[in-house]
């Protein structure tokens, strides 16, 4: 289906990213600012919800989420599909920016519709923390061992030799 948002046009496989947006992953993470993250999206920021539907995505089951701090992250989402027209100026859905790129430039995602496929990924959302939690005590998985050489592993599968070298 071709959507055209602003500037931008995509062709998008919705039924393809409806399916792995439905879909459990190993990597879906249960991590304090993780369920920060599922309580209070979808409230804080309504409009994001209703623009990611329309490309078959669940706003709670994005490919990544990064805590840059308690309250503030960014969030990426892989849609099955190409860009048809790029546009000029980043697409900004009440009050959050996101950015555009393609599967060339995200090597460490491995969405299962394979490729080609191309990722929204937000600008800095601050959420209010809702949490019984101290929010200064939670620790990121990210910061842990398995999960850092878990992602490099993606990485050198993903990428090729020659492009390391270079």
């Amino acid at each position: 289906m071709i959507l055209q948002v602003s500037d931008w046009i995509f062709d998008v496989d919705i039924a393809a990213t409806m399916s792995y947006s439905a879909g459990v992953w190993q990597d879906h993470c249960t991590c304090g600012y993780c369920r920060n993250f599922y309580e209070t999206l979808d409230e804080t920021y309504p409009q994001m919800r209703v623009f990611l539907e329309k490309f078959g995505m669940n706003s709670l089951t994005p490919e990544e989420m990064s805590p840059i701090e308690p309250t503030l992250c960014m969030v990426s989402y892989c849609m099955s599909g190409i860009i048809v027209k790029h546009g000029i100026f980043p697409i900004d859905i009440g009050g959050v920016v996101f950015s555009v790129s393609t599967h060339q430039e995200n090597p460490l995602y491995e969405p299962p519709f394979g490729k080609p496929f191309f990722v929204l990924t937000t600008g800095l959302l601050e959420l209010p923390w809702v949490l019984d939690e101290d929010m200064d005590e939670v620790i990121s998985p990210a910061n842990e061992p398995e999960y850092m050489q878990r992602m490099m592993n993606r990485l050198l599968e993903n990428t090729d030799s020659e492009s390391l070298l270079s």
